[in-house]
């Protein structure tokens, strides 16, 4: 796939690469100079994806952390602005999934009365379970760029214009990724859509 690279961040890509050397020799004022960009940054990333800003600022700090440990493993290839974002949405990602866990740990015993109340019809609990992850599994089958450009717009709610940055593309080519994701996701799920809705963006995809 031709990601479309966009040349405004060509000078920042050179900065990475200066503050990489720095940092892989152990220059504490490098990582000062590149903790104090990126943090800003990459705290709107987190808080995206996190409603409480402690938290977010949690997962930022560790990742930081990470590149400071492990910078002798980091590699000058100009590509710290993409690995710096995706840790975020990593670490972002792995807090949620954990919290959902715990939730569900605390509410499946009250899953028999649930299922038993009469104010809801098993059938289409179950139906929508089965929808939820028709559509994980659909967006599971993007390709890993497609599918990235797709889960920072539906999941992380960033405008096309944080992705290009973040990606180091062309909005064009957002556009285009996300053109592509909605009309494969289309055709995937629609066995679960009203026959009406088939031609137009189900409600997950607006």
């Amino acid at each position: 796939m031709n990601m479309e690279k966009n040349p405004v961040h060509v000078d920042q890509s050179i900065r990475d690469n200066q503050w990489v050397y720095k940092i892989q020799n152990g220059d504490e004022n490098g990582f000062e100079e590149l903790y104090r960009f990126y943090y800003p940054r990459l705290m709107r990333l987190a808080c995206k994806y996190n409603s409480s800003k402690t938290t977010a600022e949690d997962l930022v700090h560790n990742v930081f952390h990470n590149v400071w440990k492990n910078r002798s493993h980091i590699k000058n290839n100009g590509k710290l602005r993409a690995y710096l974002y995706t840790a975020v949405r990593n670490q972002s990602i792995k807090h949620s999934n954990r919290k959902k866990r715990e939730r569900y740990a605390y509410t499946r015993v009250d899953e028999m009365s649930f299922l038993e109340s009469k104010e809801v019809n098993p059938l289409e609990h179950i139906g929508g379970k089965e929808f939820e992850r028709a559509v994980e599994k659909a967006i599971q089958e993007l390709p890993e760029k497609r599918r990235e450009v797709f889960l920072m717009s539906r999941e992380a709610n960033l405008t096309y214009r944080e992705i290009a940055e973040i990606l180091n593309i062309s909005i064009k080519t957002v556009e285009t990724q996300m053109s592509r994701s909605l009309k494969f996701l289309r055709l995937e799920l629609a066995q679960y859509l009203p026959e009406r809705n088939r031609r137009n963006e189900f409600s997950y995809c607006t």
